[in-house]
């Protein structure tokens, strides 16, 4: 075992560690809670927060190293409106579970409202505006449909991550092991026995093995996991399917990532952690797996 990959242990085993320790926090705030579920017509504000301000601090970052990358390609994100879009996103689903039911007694039509496509239409609206306010014309189409690009996923994929959230901490835990424990497995499996690339000119580092071994790696600890937390909905087979089909989806997450950094010939999205590069090097396959989390947990529940 090299340095590297001892570090790469050791870092992992850590974050692994915090993770776990604020999932719990999240999951005993919502047990405290639930005998005061209801608080003058709202559900109580503190549930499901601290993941929220997780996720929000983690895409905050994952933004800004967007925006760099961007910058390395040439083109400035608009970068208020961009931030803002995306941090709305990702608490629209919060605010309207806590406050929709007081709204909708009070103003009834407003459930017709197609909720993200009218506030998607009014961040394109916010984007337009600050590109003719600070840019006018200048490099005008790039630089909205960049933004746009990290606006979305960004912001949509950490609402489709609340969104798993919201079934519950414990089904939230599944998703996230089902997705990294593909990543360390391919990693592990990839470094002693991987032969074959997958796709060399996107990343020289995937195998085949590697990434057949990752998903065997996430049937397991997905089953296993599923059956420590006791979730009555999922089964053994039903989580023997989940990890994998969540994992694939996430290791094509990770070829996303690889996509946009090799089109500004960058490595790393940045160097917040040693060996794993930066914040969007880590949260690239959980933003892309998200909708196809929710798509099986919608199957399997």
């Amino acid at each position: 075992m090299n340095s590297k990959m001892a570090t790469r242990i050791v870092l992992g085993l850590i974050m692994i560690a915090v993770l776990a320790g604020l999932l719990y926090l999240d999951w005993w705030i919502e047990e405290y809670l639930k005998r005061d579920a209801d608080v003058f017509g709202i559900r109580h504000p503190l549930y499901c927060l601290a993941t929220l301000i997780i996720l929000l601090v983690i895409i905050v970052a994952g933004f800004f190293e967007l925006s760099r990358l961007a910058s390395a390609g040439g083109v400035k994100l608009l970068g208020v409106s961009g931030l803002i879009a995306t941090a709305l996103l990702v608490n629209l689903h919060y605010w309207v579970w806590i406050y929709s039911k007081p709204i909708l007694q009070n103003y009834p039509r407003l459930l017709f409202i197609p909720t993200e496509a009218v506030l998607l239409s009014l961040i394109l609206l916010g984007l337009f505006l600050e590109q003719m306010i600070r840019y006018r014309t200048e490099d005008a189409l790039r630089r909205i449909g960049t933004t746009l690009l990290v606006v979305i996923y960004l912001g949509i994929g950490g609402m489709l991550i609340f969104s798993i959230r919201q079934g519950g901490v414990k089904v939230l835990t599944v998703f996230l092991v089902a997705v990294k424990f593909t990543d360390i497995g391919a990693y592990f499996t990839g470094s002693f026995i991987g032969k074959h690339k997958l796709i060399e000119w996107l990343s020289p580092g995937k195998t085949w093995e590697g990434l057949i071994g990752g998903l065997i790696v996430s049937a397991a600890a997905s089953a296993f996991v599923g059956w420590i937390l006791e979730i009555p909905e999922l089964g053994f087979w039903e989580l023997v399917i989940f990890g994998p089909v969540v994992g694939l989806a996430g290791q094509f997450g990770d070829l996303c990532e690889s996509l946009l950094k090799r089109s500004v010939q960058v490595k790393d999205s940045g160097s917040v952690v040693p060996q794993f590069g930066g914040v969007l090097d880590i949260i690239d396959s959980p933003l892309i797996a998200a909708p196809v989390g929710l798509i099986m947990l919608a199957i399997l529940l």
